[in-house]
């Protein structure tokens, strides 16, 4: 694909609102359509979440939708290595957020155990999403420096945490620019989905998005690696 027409489809598939209430509401709507399909042609659906500020709304938007959730497994691309009612939790966030009224009838496979490093649980982990198969809905954010799930610029695995050709599920994060080790989803199992979604909000992570397409450097920017993909191809949700 040339520069010219990675443009134009990146274009097709960036979907700008006007208010971040307004994403939330049509992103929700979005991913509940897929999850009532996935239930209609196999029996189960799952979606893979990830933390941070910017979801809270869209959280509690989707637990107000009408959908049989006790058939939904809900997990995280990423988590922070800190107790579950830790503030900088994942975990916590999607409970408190999502997991309330029907929805709370979701099944949930938390990222974190009782061990004292995330690497002495990539076995446990792996294994707790072996299940999933093929994602039904992804959804990433991504931060300031680039950065999707706990793939970080600059940290010692990043690498590993990128390459397409790994059977790796997840990987142990020991992030150079941020707090707190991580469990990480890799990119391998990150683009086995069906529908992948990147979710943003504000000019400042708009221009790193732009930067990351134009400049196609995973190593600087790791969001790069995501939209590179074609399949499944990232439709992104951005408002100011």
């Amino acid at each position: 694909m040339s520069d010219r027409d990675s443009c134009n489809a990146l274009a097709d598939r960036f979907r700008s609102f006007s208010s971040r209430d307004r994403l939330d509401e049509d992103l929700a709507a979005d991913v509940a359509r897929i999850l009532r399909s996935a239930l209609e042609q196999r029996g189960k659906a799952s979606l893979v979440l990830s933390g941070g500020s910017t979801p809270k709304g869209f959280f509690g938007t989707l637990a107000k939708e009408d959908l049989d959730w006790s058939r939904v497994t809900v997990t995280l691309a990423d988590d922070r290595w800190v107790r579950a009612d830790h503030r900088d939790s994942n975990d916590r966030l999607v409970r408190e957020n999502l997991l309330q009224g029907a929805a709370g009838d979701a099944q949930f496979v938390s990222l974190v155990t009782q061990d004292e490093h995330p690497r002495d649980a990539v076995s446990e982990i792996s294994k707790r999403l072996a299940d999933l198969g093929t994602i039904d809905v992804m959804i990433l954010g991504m931060g300031g420096d680039g950065h999707f799930a706990s793939l970080f610029p600059g940290a010692e695995n990043l690498s590993a945490g990128l390459d397409l050709s790994s059977s790796d599920t997840v990987i142990a994060v020991d992030p150079i620019t941020a707090p707190h080790a991580r469990m990480s989803m890799t990119l391998a199992r990150i683009l086995d989905s069906r529908h992948l979604i990147v979710h943003i909000v504000g000019e400042e992570k708009r221009a790193v998005l732009e930067r990351a397409r134009l400049e196609k450097d995973a190593a600087t920017l790791p969001i790069a690696a995501v939209l590179a993909s074609e399949a499944p191809a990232a439709t992104v949700y951005w408002a100011p």
